[in-house]
């Protein structure tokens, strides 16, 4: 008898259905499919993990590997290398080595800055994933800028939600996976169906991760949103005027690396800059002015092992396993929406949060003082148990669009009070999740397609809240492009389909009013977490609203010369040489399409992030959904699959996934034997 072999059948979107024997050549398989459809993307996003990207990219990329050595990541993934499971680690070893498999063979089709970074190791694999979670999603450099002025960004985009049986037309329970994020670079998302002995996962992660992230079997499947728990410190250091920083009322001396950095210049001759790192008891120093030292301290780092806790989600067969899995607390973020085929539902604020003595969720966004040993937080977190979860509620439901873990259900069922103040912000909803609770309150017993017609609503749910006295404070105040774009906003009917008129007025009202509505006077009644639905609402100063969207009407007749302008006129959905009339919405106007505009070029703007991997799943015998990646499961620049499937995101449909051998051989474009 012939030894079975591993198979990819890579279907015509580009999508690989992974077939193997056993579980290291599963891994071996999946590094492999990444790199025919990633490579240079990947390797380059490895190089920066490493901290030489400069080296062999050029100096664009300086700044990148400063901060990580700053950071310590390469050092921190060679120790991480090391505390690898028994299990686990030779799955890791197995995936590395796919990617060098594909590199081994196809190196003529790498480029020279590619070829120089091979081979790729362990350590590349686990610096990448330290990078992006551990750093770029706690602690990015832009967000540490912003928390130094007082202003506190709102998580990235997603949403979630997780359908019991007793709000389904089929008693089965359902799960809607809808990521947001920017479509390009580390945020690129890579989907794949993962099938081996005990394996039958499905779903997405971003590029050079060996596990899904978000993910279904035929047993159970889980959704992923951004938090922002209190996990990174920024703490202000009192050096006193000396080459030291005061700590508990003695003055200590900054422990100094001395790094080098290589940087490849554009006539391919190499410049070693002097990198120098100070670091403190607290952690790297990050801001190094005269009059402002500041360093910073990241949760999560004694935990090595995300990877592998990820994998045991996807082995889980029932909840049990999957609590046991979460236990493992290796992963530092992302609220987890959960749904299975016994009808359980559950939502986590899964976050490897620091216990501290004092101070609540806004104070440990920082800085805090940095001369007290007592606030320098050590690795006990709180344990996941006492993490705020709900698991099966009464209504039927959970859902989470980077709104706080209190706002899961409505009316809310966790009590804020019953958890440390430092864990989560106080109860707030975000537009989406405003529209989120609207649909899901008001459904009836759903079916698959009508799931699917929830996630693909572009309704704006800010338009219900303030377009109405928007208009009567316009007609109100008078002017000629007020009442013009009075009578626009009357006629919207809040949708933003690619033919919607009304949108593109709104939009920028919303941007020139800013937070709050500041710039428009501030809200008549401000927002109430137990009225998602009605607040907040109105304007404190109609006539200085009404004054604000006369001006933003003018500038837009005088930009299009009309106001009645189409979405999709100005929303285009761009990708290789695709170019679609968009539909969707940005997350500050409120539609659970999310389509968020990048810069306006000649009075158009592509969607540049919003709606990536976004999936419906019933769990049902066989399991069935749809899903959609917009921008296509490939980056290599000569392949079709950049943009395949645009035109089912331009008319708003979902592809079926497919699961099943024969169904995936209908659809095959070709099949690769490992």
């Amino acid at each position: 008898m012939s030894e079975a072999r591993t198979e990819i059948l890579w279907d015509h979107y580009g999508i690989p259905h992974i077939f193997a024997p056993d579980h290291t050549s599963l891994f071996s398989a999946y590094g492999y499919a990444q790199m025919e459809a990633h490579a240079e993307l990947l390797i380059r996003l490895y190089a920066q993990a490493r901290g030489c990207a400069a080296l062999h990219y050029g100096d664009a990329y300086l700044e990148d590997d400063q901060w990580v050595h700053t950071m310590g990541i390469p050092t921190l993934s060679l120790a991480w290398t090391r505390k690898q499971s028994r299990a686990f680690a030779p799955l890791l070893r197995a995936f590395a080595a796919g990617l060098n498999h594909w590199a081994g063979e196809h190196a003529a089709e790498l480029s020279a800055a590619a070829r120089s970074v091979l081979p790729l190791t362990v350590a590349d694999v686990l610096a990448h994933g330290m990078r992006v979670i551990n750093f770029e999603w706690q602690a990015r450099r832009d967000k540490i800028a912003g928390r130094l002025a007082g202003l506190f960004a709102p998580p990235e985009g997603s949403n979630g939600w997780a359908i019991g049986p007793s709000r389904t037309a089929s008693g089965n329970a359902m799960l809607l996976s809808n990521s947001h994020l920017p479509w390009a670079d580390r945020d690129t998302y890579f989907e794949v169906q993962l099938t081996a002995p005990g394996v039958t996962s499905y779903g997405a992660v971003w590029v050079g991760f060996p596990v899904l992230r978000q993910c279904f079997t035929t047993c159970l499947g889980w959704t992923q949103t951004t938090n922002n728990p209190s996990i990174s410190t920024l703490y202000r250091l009192d050096t006193d005027g000396t080459d030291g920083y005061r700590l508990d009322g003695e003055t200590r001396p900054f422990d100094v690396e001395e790094h080098t950095i290589g940087v490849r210049r554009k006539d391919g001759t190499v410049d070693h800059l002097p990198h120098r790192i100070r670091r403190a008891a607290h952690g790297p120093v990050v801001v190094d002015c005269e009059d402002v030292v500041v360093a910073l301290r990241v949760a999560g780092l004694d935990r090595p092992r995300m990877y592998e806790q990820f994998w045991r989600m996807g082995l889980a067969t029932n909840l049990e396993q999957f609590h046991a899995a979460m236990r493992m607390q290796q992963l530092p973020l992302f609220n987890t929406m959960y749904a299975d085929r016994d009808g359980h539902i559950m939502y986590v604020y899964n976050a490897a949060s620091p216990r501290r003595e004092s101070g609540d969720h806004q104070y440990w966004q920082g800085p805090v003082p940095g001369d007290r040993s007592e606030l320098i937080w050590d690795d006990a977190i709180v344990p996941y148990d006492e993490l705020p979860k709900v698991i099966d509620p009464p209504d039927g439901w959970v859902q989470n669009c980077n709104d706080t873990p209190w706002t899961c259900t409505h009316p809310m069922i966790l009590d804020p009070a019953a958890y440390p103040s430092y864990l989560a912000p106080p109860p707030a909803f975000t537009p989406r999740a405003q529209r989120s609770v609207r649909l899901l309150a008001t459904a009836g017993p759903l079916t698959l397609d009508e799931l699917e017609a929830m996630k693909m609503s572009t309704h704006v749910e800010t338009a219900d809240h303030f377009v109405d006295d928007l208009v009567a404070a316009a007609r109100a105040t008078g002017g000629d492009s007020t009442l013009r774009a009075a009578e626009v906003l009357a006629s919207w009917d809040r949708l933003t389909e690619c033919d919607s008129v009304g949108p593109l007025l709104f939009y920028r009202f919303l941007l020139e009013a800013g937070d709050s509505f500041t710039a428009a006077g501030g809200y008549a009644v401000g927002p109430d977490p137990q009225q998602p639905l009605s607040t907040p609402r109105g304007f404190a100063d109609p006539d200085r609203a009404a004054t604000l969207l006369g001006n933003v009407a003018a500038r837009i007749e005088a930009e299009y010369g009309r106001l009645e302008v189409p979405w999709g006129d100005v929303l285009r959905f761009r990708r290789g040489s695709s170019d679609f009339p968009a539909n969707g919405a940005s997350s500050e106007m409120g539609a659970i399409r999310t389509a968020a505009p990048g810069p306006f070029d000649s009075s158009t703007a592509a969607v540049t992030s919003g709606d990536t991997f976004y999936a419906v799943v019933e769990f049902s015998d066989p399991v069935q959904g749809r899903a959609l990646l917009p921008y296509g499961n490939w980056s290599r620049e000569d392949s079709p699959h950049v943009e395949d499937q645009l035109p089912l995101a331009a008319a708003k449909q979902m592809r079926p996934i497919l699961l099943r051998k024969p169904d995936i051989e209908a659809e095959l474009e070709q099949r690769t034997l490992l």
